[in-house]
């Protein structure tokens, strides 16, 4: 195959041009095949040049993906899959950017749990299980965990319920239910939670549970009975968190 002339390209690559067709080359491969000094290479060789230049272009995308964005060796793998590199391609890439220090776990953990404590409403279970999830060992995620100041978490939980309680319109029962439910899902820990909703106080709107029973008085009264129709809005004021007490005196009024 004849070359017949070379382009520089952006960054580090070159546009060699050949009687059959042009291809793009790293300048690493130009300097080690001395390609700038021929005239014409084998198809053997050029099979080689290719596959060499594949491994870099896999290494150099990385790189570029880690440049724009912190990322993880899992995320590098799903990406470099994504972009149709094969496996050693990718396993080249990896332990490039492992050796060129851009693959540091502790880096990426670190700083990953501080931007999750800082930018997001998590708890420590589910900045664990993210981590987890990208790959990284438990006990490498637990010796960064352990560093951090415990009171952030219950900062979050305190701030997170004070802000739920001037907007509640529910029944206390219903309120401690929905809010833990909220915060177990966002990765707080039940217990540190607990310490909170134990000690709120709600005092229950009349006219909010009034508004319930009259609301469901309309839906049921053409339907059933009254005494059926009081044992389903019992039913659902129950459920919803009220006492039987409460409904109980509600009710009969």
């Amino acid at each position: 195959m004849k070359i017949l002339k070379y382009q520089k390209g952006k960054d580090n690559e070159y546009k060699i041009y050949t009687d059959k067709e042009i291809y793009r080359l790293y300048d690493d491969i130009i300097i080690k095949y001395e390609l700038l000094l021929k005239k014409e290479i084998s198809d053997k060789e050029l099979d080689n040049i290719l596959k060499e230049n594949n491994l870099l272009n896999a290494y150099y995308m990385a790189l570029k993906a880690i440049n724009i964005k912190l990322r993880c060796e899992k995320e590098i793998r799903s990406l470099l899959k994504k972009k149709s590199f094969n496996n050693k391609e990718i396993d080249y890439a990896l332990e490039r950017l492992k050796k060129d220090g851009y693959l540091n776990n502790k880096v990426y953990i670190e700083a990953y749990i501080h931007d999750m404590l800082n930018l997001y409403m998590v708890g420590e279970l589910k900045i664990k299980n993210d981590l987890i999830n990208l790959g990284f060992d438990t006990k490498e995620i637990e010796i960064y965990l352990d560093k951090v100041d415990k009171s952030i978490y219950k900062d979050k939980i305190e701030k997170y319920i004070n802000k739920k309680l001037k907007a509640n319109k529910k029944s206390k029962k219903e309120f401690i239910n929905k809010t833990l439910n909220e915060l177990i899902n966002k990765g707080f820990n039940k217990e540190d939670i607990l310490i909170y909703l134990d000690n709120i106080e709600i005092i229950e709107d009349d006219r909010e549970i009034e508004k319930i029973i009259n609301s469901l008085y309309t839906k049921y009264i053409n339907k059933y009975d009254i005494n059926t129709t009081k044992l389903k809005i019992k039913s659902y004021l129950y459920n919803k968190g009220y006492s039987n007490v409460d409904i109980d005196l509600y009710i009969d009024n």
